[in-house]
């Protein structure tokens, strides 16, 4: 049921002529609950443009991350130079002393 029909119920209840005491009032109402409506209708345009701009900068985003490499992959050099354990003696020189 919307406001027309409540308010035409009013004025059946109290009859025409005390229906035009209130009659301001109920339009009043009725321009009101335009409004809202109108409002509402425009919130939800703005909530649809907002869900498919979100949806093209996911999908946009998605195209980015899979142009973009993560990182350096590792070649079986890098494997075999991490596995080598350091070598003490190769900081000193043929006297024991620290080489520069």
């Amino acid at each position: 049921m919307n406001i027309e029909e409540y308010t035409n119920k009013i004025q059946e209840k109290l009859g025409k002529e005390n229906s035009g005491k209130i009659a301001d009032d109920i339009a009043n109402i009725l321009s009101f609950e335009s409004k809202l409506q109108k409002d509402i209708n425009d919130k939800n345009d703005e909530i649809n443009k907002l869900r498919k701009d979100k949806e093209m900068l996911i999908e946009a985003n998605g195209n980015l991350l899979q142009q973009v490499p993560f990182g350096k992959e590792k070649d079986e050099k890098d494997e075999e130079d991490e596995k080598k354990p350091f070598n003490f003696r190769s900081i000193f020189d043929e006297n024991g002393k620290i080489k520069r």
